[in-house]
């Protein structure tokens, strides 16, 4: 048996501690994976320098716990070290000229889906394609036989080769949104309403994302932004740059999770290099359990009063 094998034994040991509420027992079989010789086959180090799955152990315990000191040191730190990805980010003055002329060119009234896999299509797209229709956007649904069309980068077939669908994802709205601009959405946000479009609430100049609720050491701040939501004019430098580094990113961290290598971490990186316009608080009208029946989205649609536009809901 391979030290992984070995060590991913002993941490399912500890969750089921932790699930039955022996949290002394979970900390102490945690302790000895920290002081385990064969501990580095647990993944890439964080920036606390603990191999990742094992501070996600950590984290998961210390919510158990609920100690929100600890719980909130292992969130901060549950990234790679700063310097291993800052190069990837290092622009130009001239570089950083072309990113805020960019960021002066507006959005098109476009917005891209997409998704891959075996699984039936989510509500949520024959929800948007209506609204884009009712905002006069133009909806484009990406899959699979559309993907193989398009010239994507060597990162996304690694992706696919590990069964990493959501890694492929970031990928393929990269590449996507470098050629086309416009808005991409993935499929667990739904629309909390018709009567208002993005236009509404988003500047559509430049880059735009949302923020993500907890704080990262980034390097450049606390702020992680999310990539579930993208509103960018095509060719922008950010989306270019990303399409041209993730593969040396994905060898720089081998066997890291894609929202380090291809998601919300490296995202912000790049695109923090140049000036990011913050979609608005409300945007998110509420988030709702995974596999939430369709009347619960209903009655947050029906809700009196909200200015959001946006559902967080995995129907799946």
């Amino acid at each position: 048996m391979s030290d992984k094998q070995r060590l991913n034994q002993i941490l399912e040991t500890a969750a089921a501690r932790r699930i039955a509420g022996d949290h002394a027992g979970a900390a102490q079989i945690l302790a000895g994976v920290a002081d385990d010789p064969g501990v580095s086959a647990l993944g890439p180090l964080t920036s606390l320098g603990l191999p990742r799955r094992l501070q996600a152990a950590l984290l998961k315990l210390a919510k158990a716990e609920g100690d929100a000191l600890r719980r909130s040191g292992y969130q901060f730190h549950l990234v790679p070290p700063p310097d291993q990805l800052a190069h990837f980010a290092q622009v130009t003055l001239e570089e950083r000229r072309a990113l805020n002329a960019a960021n002066r060119q507006p959005v098109p009234h476009l917005l891209h889906q997409i998704w891959i896999g075996d699984l039936p299509l989510p509500p949520s797209c024959a929800a948007w394609a209506d609204h884009a229709r009712a905002q006069g956007y133009e909806y484009r649904l990406w899959r699979e036989a559309d993907l193989a069309q398009l010239d994507l980068p060597d990162s996304f077939a690694r992706m696919l080769e590990r069964g990493d669908y959501p890694g492929a994802v970031d990928v393929a709205r990269y590449a996507i949104l470098a050629r086309q601009g416009g808005l991409y959405l993935d499929c667990d946000w739904y629309p909390a309403r018709d009567d208002i479009g993005f236009h509404d609430l988003l500047p559509m100049m430049g880059l735009t994302a949302l923020g993500e609720d907890i704080p990262r050491n980034t390097g450049i701040g606390g702020l992680l932004l999310a990539n579930s939501l993208i509103a960018v004019p095509a060719a922008h430098p950010a989306l270019l740059r990303l399409n041209s580094v993730l593969g040396e990113v994905m060898s720089a961290i081998p066997g890291a999770p894609a929202w380090w290598s291809t998601g919300p971490l490296i995202f912000t990186l790049i695109a923090r290099a140049g000036a990011v316009s913050l979609a608005g608080s409300g945007m998110v009208v509420g988030s709702l359990p995974q596999g939430a029946p369709f009347s619960d989205v209903q009655a947050l649609r029906d809700a009196p009063g909200g200015t959001g536009l946006l559902i967080a809901w995995k129907s799946w």
